[in-house]
């Protein structure tokens, strides 16, 4: 995966020296500082229309136009592709300034320029940004996702000040008839927008949207997971026999962890300690936002020493297929739950309810045991700020006993199938 490009300093920017051909220095967000062989520095800007189309524009010069406010002219050139709007360089506006425009014109001007920046595209960029230092990074890149790629597509160009539910309304049960699951979200980041224009006078207090029963009903649930005793053999066995390497560890160490899928899926060899047996999971992977310290039983310890002699870079589980992640996405894990034929019957994010109730029902595990190994938030603030209580000595014998069960029962599968062969 191509590193990304560090935002320039004005120290490089300023020390820039021409030479005999133009080149560019990138400064990140697709943007370039381009230095001519006379000497003249200018903001570029890269980017992709909507139909794959490459294109690129001049915004300013430099050091007239600095390396912070180069950067905003980018990130709004970036948003009028989105809302696919007529991009505008710095000799575009030269341009149209040169004209001369009626009263009228320069009016019209200026209340389009308004709308922009009032427009769903900007204020939904603006909101994600307030959120992204409170958000897990996971909860964030979804809400990107959905925000830029479902919505945007579609309210891009809406004035927040005026947007009704009516306009909405049909955007959320088009998304509802393909993705139930993506509406809901949409519809939770519909209103932390208007919330978040609701606080900074952008709407008024009563301008809230409609949108509770904007929704049809469907038949929800929970996420699907075996919870019986009697399934629990043969999705081990399953796991256990699956050929591809990396999936396989990933999902061993869902069912032994009961760690939610995007943290297994992203762990990273210095989170993990072998020699003690334990995995620091570092607070911004966590929803909690608290560190956890997972305890891993000597199955796990096993199976990560065989995927340190099979990999050995930064990711406990490298990416596999043609997505060109650098670790291996949670979706990997999903698929192959569903190729082994459990479809509707268990999930990845199942191994968690699994822990919570076939332990406790049948290994009579303390349940406050349980909750600290699932990193689940107190139930209230009082309860957040004075029960800090981990447990760590009892979940190191309780996930030992937790992963021996789970083998016991992958055996007993096995005994059954070739008793019945």
């Amino acid at each position: 995966m191509p590193k990304l490009a560090s935002q320039l300093t004005e120290l490089v920017a300023s020390k820039a020296k021409p030479k005999k051909t133009a080149y560019t220095l990138a400064s990140g967000q697709g943007l370039h500082l381009l230095v001519l062989p006379s000497g003249l520095k200018q903001w570029q800007v890269r980017y992709r229309e909507q139909d794959g189309r490459r294109g690129k524009r001049i915004v300013g010069v430099y050091p007239e136009m600095g390396i912070a406010a180069a950067h905003q002219a980018a990130a709004e050139l970036h948003q009028r592709v989105r809302m696919g709007q007529p991009v505008e360089g710095f000799y575009d506006r030269l341009k149209i300034e040169r004209e001369a425009l009626t009263q009228e014109e320069i009016q019209q001007r200026l209340e389009a320029e308004e709308a922009r920046k009032h427009s769903f595209t900007v204020v939904s960029d603006a909101w994600l940004e307030s959120r992204k230092s409170g958000w897990a990074p996971a909860t964030y890149t979804k809400s990107v996702f959905i925000v830029q790629k479902r919505l945007q597509p579609m309210l891009g160009d809406l004035d927040m000040r005026t947007m009704a539910s009516k306009d909405v309304v049909p955007v959320l049960v088009d998304l509802a008839t393909t993705t139930p699951s993506i509406a809901i979200k949409a519809r939770q980041c519909l209103n932390g927008v208007v919330d978040y224009c609701i606080v900074r006078g952008i709407r008024g207090d009563d301008q809230v949207l409609r949108l509770q029963r904007a929704l049809p009903r469907h038949r929800g649930g929970h996420i699907p997971a075996v919870t019986k005793i009697q399934g629990v053999g043969p999705l081990m066995r399953a796991i256990l026999s699956y050929e591809g390497r990396v999936v396989r560890g990933g999902l061993l160490l869902a069912a032994y962890t009961a760690c939610r899928p995007g943290v297994v899926a992203s762990a990273r060899w210095a989170e993990i300690d072998l020699d003690h047996a334990e995995w620091c999971i570092p607070a911004d992977k966590m929803k909690t936002r608290i560190e956890h310290i997972v305890s891993l039983p000597k199955q796990a310890v096993a199976m990560l020493d065989e995927m340190r002699q099979y990999g050995g870079g930064e990711y406990v589980f490298p990416g596999v297929g043609k997505r060109g992640n650098p670790h291996l996405h949670r979706d990997a894990l999903s698929k192959a739950l569903r190729d082994m034929g459990f479809q509707g019957q268990h999930a990845t994010h199942g191994f968690r309810a699994m822990l919570r109730t076939v332990a406790r029902e049948r290994l009579k595990i303390d349940i406050d045991v349980l909750e600290a190994q699932l990193a689940h938030a107190k139930a209230d603030e009082v309860q957040a700020a004075y029960d800090r209580a981990r447990f760590e000595d009892e979940r190191r014998v309780v996930m030992q006993v937790w992963a021996d069960f789970l083998h016991e029962q992958a055996d007993s599968a096995k005994v059954l199938q070739m008793k019945r062969a």
